[in-house]
């Protein structure tokens, strides 16, 4: 291994393999979307509860799949058709919740501490506003299974602003699966009626892990640096979910400048698996 000097073990393993950029870091940035045939699909149902003013629209997904990346996709496409607000914490009372609504689509409150009725009055305004400038009004909530039931209420009061033909708002529920075992709930099932638009977010095939990670290397400006022979045990090792290929992908970097290779191999992976696990 050469000499790091004061330099982050991070930009160490990036100046040996010619990298621009850390090509497995684990924040869901757009620039690293990788669409597969589950990506696609989920893009496909989300454009589809807004341009059929559905109301609703449910994506869940196991823990690292790309929920939130496909979130940001999602609403830089639809950018000039759309006003949106993607709300990452959910766990906040009601009124915290509109207030973030407010804060997240850019609006500003006379008074420091709105009443409910005051926040949702500001909402619904702006929502009639948008649609008279055929705009769409678009709430993204994250994490959505963390949503307390009577939160989960409140967004579908939310959503009863509507002409006598339309819909006005949409709310995009992104969550894991238990998402669905918490909507099922007796209490909940005027809610759990309303969305019609549903789609799971499955982990990548085997067949298409070679070229997710050509992708983001490519991205880094670096060239192909494995040999083909590791993707099974990227494969086994990650269940093909996207933030595990990224966290066993950087250690096996790190693994193979420690070894002072250009080429990573199955030895570096099974490096990484091991610290992974804390051995």
């Amino acid at each position: 291994m050469k000499g790091t000097g004061l330099k982050s073990i991070h930009q160490a393993y990036m100046d040996f393999f010619g990298l621009k950029k850390r090509p497995f870091a684990i924040t869901p940035d757009p620039e690293f979307y990788f669409e597969s045939s589950s990506h696609k699909k989920a893009l496909v149902h989300m454009e589809y509860t807004i341009t059929e003013k559905m109301g609703f629209a449910m994506v869940t997904g196991e823990v690292g799949t790309g929920k939130t990346l496909i979130a940001r996709i999602f609403m830089e496409k639809m950018r000039p058709k759309i006003n949106s607000a993607l709300i990452l914490h959910p766990i906040l009372t009601e009124r915290e919740l509109l207030y973030s609504i407010v804060q997240d689509l850019g609006l500003r409150m006379e008074k420091k501490r709105p009443t409910k009725k005051e926040l949702l009055d500001k909402i619904s305004s702006f929502i009639l506003s948008s649609a008279e400038n055929g705009k769409r009004t678009v709430i993204i909530i994250d994490e959505a299974q963390d949503l307390k039931p009577n939160i989960l209420e409140s967004l579908r009061l939310i959503s009863n602003l509507e002409t006598g033909k339309e819909k006005l708002l949409d709310i995009i529920l992104l969550g894991q699966p238990e998402l669905e075992k918490k909507l099922s709930r007796y209490t909940l099932r005027q809610l759990n009626q309303r969305i019609l638009v549903r789609t799971h977010l499955n982990p990548l095939q085997e067949e298409e892990i070679e070229a997710y990670l050509d992708m983001r290397i490519q991205k880094s400006g670096g060239e192909k640096f494995y040999d083909s022979s590791i993707i099974p045990l990227v494969y086994r090792y990650s269940k093909g979910i996207p933030r595990l290929i990224n966290a066993i992908m950087e250690r096996a970097l790190i693994a193979a400048f420690v070894d002072d290779s250009k080429i990573l191999i199955k030895r570096h992976l099974k490096l990484a698996h091991a610290s992974l696990l804390g051995e």
